[in-house]
């Protein structure tokens, strides 16, 4: 009888080791996973530029609309620490509402950690701008 008991505790045991520890799969990235921050900005005549800031590993996505007034462009320029990325500008609009997205590159090591824009007349004089700051989910 107790040859038969150890048997059975032995196959009890013999799934266990086979199928190895319990292991719990990863779900997938999701959108959540990258800090998103919403922005506006304002010319003082009437003029925005608002939209939404993404940060991802290596870019940041900057979804917005701009609505010129006067001849203006909307700037987004991606940053780490004091060090520019890379840039970009709409061209120039003068009293119409358009797109004012870009992806912007931050191809080093946990990305941008901070997305400059702003709203700059035809001769460059900046109307507005704010900084939008990935550790501390802010703009100002």
């Amino acid at each position: 009888m107790r040859r038969i008991g150890m048997i059975v505790s032995a196959a009890a045991v013999v799934p266990a080791l086979v199928a190895g520890p319990t292991v719990a799969a990863a779900s997938p990235a999701s959108a959540d996973a990258y800090p998103t921050l919403n922005f506006l900005l304002k010319d003082g005549t009437g003029g925005y530029y608002s939209g939404t800031v993404t940060f991802y590993n290596r870019s940041v996505g900057v979804i917005g609309s701009f609505n010129a007034s006067g001849c203006e462009r909307a700037y987004a320029t991606s940053l780490v620490d004091l060090k520019a990325l890379d840039e970009r500008s709409t061209s120039l609009h003068c009293d119409v509402i358009t797109s004012g997205s870009f992806s912007l590159s931050a191809d080093v090591p946990g990305g941008a950690n901070r997305v400059y824009l702003a709203i700059k007349s035809e001769y460059g004089r900046v109307y507005d701008f704010t900084n939008c700051w990935r550790d501390t989910m802010i703009c100002n």
